[in-house]
């Protein structure tokens, strides 16, 4: 009997038992997020002055998209602790993300103030006010990570006051992911126009695209050895160096270019569709645009894209690469999607999507490099947004983009609400279609 009375207490403490902060931390760094918050909330009601548990539960409630659970989390532990600043920082990050961008403003100068040295808090404060559309409060403030981490570029900015850029060699470096530099690449361009001889150092996967660039004098892939040159200059910081607005920055669109070989092989390919053609891209690569990208930004589920099946006259391409792909698994068989299984392979990577959405009609995709490649051949392009709030280059609460003038944002209403963006996308592309 007093075995199994022992064996009864064993049992129920085991059950009981409080989870570790290490548990928890495994099921968070594994994206199990309801099983992550179940553990953090049960060691924080026996421990409610536990930080790390309440801050870690915020980050969580923030990655699944619960914005008043990630607030209460975040008030928690500045309640407890006035000086946690990662707190204070996390809370004005929540505003920011859930679209109120003058309370996540007020929220990182509090923390600025606090600590002036707080450089995170410095960084967001400039990109917020550039989201909502206020650059010069957005520039400068911008200047001094730029000056911090050496990205100022106070050659080129002596040049260029000097309108001294005449036969001057520029070297523009890459800064983010592949997106990024097709983003900012067009910049290559002004300084060609100004008679600078442009250097471009690159990610690898881009130097087949950007060799079709004829404003770039010379490309270089990145981790090579650097040839001379007058001025430097990282490609995401040159919106800060001319102090661009929506209404100065350069848009001189197209400024990526298909192979025409390639465009018309890709013609010949699709000759026998005559339907309105949509090529679609539902996932971001995380290898090579961002491995940190929460979860909430990372994609729509391909079967969300089933919704669209029942449009008449309409034809659908992948123009997905690697991550994302096993989703193809998943799609309902009503929902045909034509896949090219070699794309890229042989011509080099972009080469053959180039060619190919230069034949589409429309290209839909989410925040990826695919959205920058198709806003840069000059394609028309829509897209697919998460309901966190725009990443700065797009501005809050605008549908439409000053970097690309082809291209249409559609953003959720809720977080993960995949839905209801597809049906407004279904409607919309009824229009257009019609």
């Amino acid at each position: 009997m007093k075995k199994i009375i022992l064996t009864l207490l064993i049992t129920t403490l085991t059950i009981h038992t409080t989870p570790s902060l290490e548990t928890a931390a495994i099921l968070h760094k594994n994206e199990q997020f309801d099983e992550a918050v179940a553990c953090y909330e049960d060691i924080v009601s026996n421990n409610p002055y536990n930080l790390n548990a309440h801050f870690q539960l915020g980050c969580c409630y923030l990655a699944i998209g619960n914005k008043e659970k990630a607030i209460q989390a975040f008030n928690t532990v500045v309640e407890l602790d006035p000086h946690a600043l990662p707190a204070r920082y996390n809370l004005a990050y929540t505003y920011k993300t859930f679209g109120d961008l003058d309370k996540a403003i007020e929220m990182y100068k509090e923390v600025i103030a606090q600590d002036p040295n707080y450089d995170p808090a410095h960084l967001a404060l400039g990109f917020a006010y550039i989201t909502q559309g206020d650059f010069e409060h957005g520039w400068k403030q911008h200047t001094r990570y730029l000056s911090q981490y050496g990205k100022n570029a106070d050659k080129l900015r002596s040049l260029l006051e000097n309108d001294d850029i005449v036969y001057k060699k520029i070297l523009l470096r890459p800064e983010g992911g592949l997106g990024d530099t097709i983003n900012f690449i067009r910049y290559a361009e002004v300084f060609k126009e100004m008679g600078a001889n442009v250097i471009v150092v690159c990610q690898s996967p881009l130097i087949p695209l950007l060799s079709r660039c004829t404003y770039i004098d010379q490309i270089i892939p990145t981790h090579t050895a650097m040839p001379a040159y007058d001025a430097d200059a990282t490609l995401m910081s040159l919106p800060a160096i001319f102090s661009d607005t929506e209404h100065t920055v350069p848009n001189n669109i197209p400024y990526i270019f298909a192979d025409p070989v390639l465009v018309k092989h890709w013609q010949k390919q699709l000759d026998h569709d005559t339907n309105f053609k949509v090529g679609i891209c539902w996932q971001v690569d995380v290898h090579n645009d961002n491995s940190k990208l929460p979860i909430g930004r990372r994609g729509y589920p391909l079967p969300a894209f089933a919704a669209l099946a029942d449009l008449k006259n309409v034809s659908f391409y992948s123009l997905q690469k690697y991550d994302g792909v096993e989703q193809l698994a998943e799609l309902p068989q009503d929902f045909t999607l034509h896949v090219f299984e070699n794309l890229d392979e042989k011509s080099g990577p972009f080469m053959d999507t180039a060619a190919l959405i230069k034949n589409l009609d429309l290209v839909i995709t989410v925040d990826t490099a695919i959205a920058h490649l198709a806003g840069a051949l000059g394609c028309k392009v829509w897209l697919l947004h998460p309901y966190a709030t725009a990443d700065w280059r797009w501005i809050h609460g605008r549908t439409d983009s000053y970097w690309y003038p082809t291209m249409r944002i559609f953003k959720q209403h809720e977080p993960f609400g995949y839905e209801n963006v597809i049906q407004e996308v279904k409607k919309e592309l009824k229009k257009l279609v019609n």
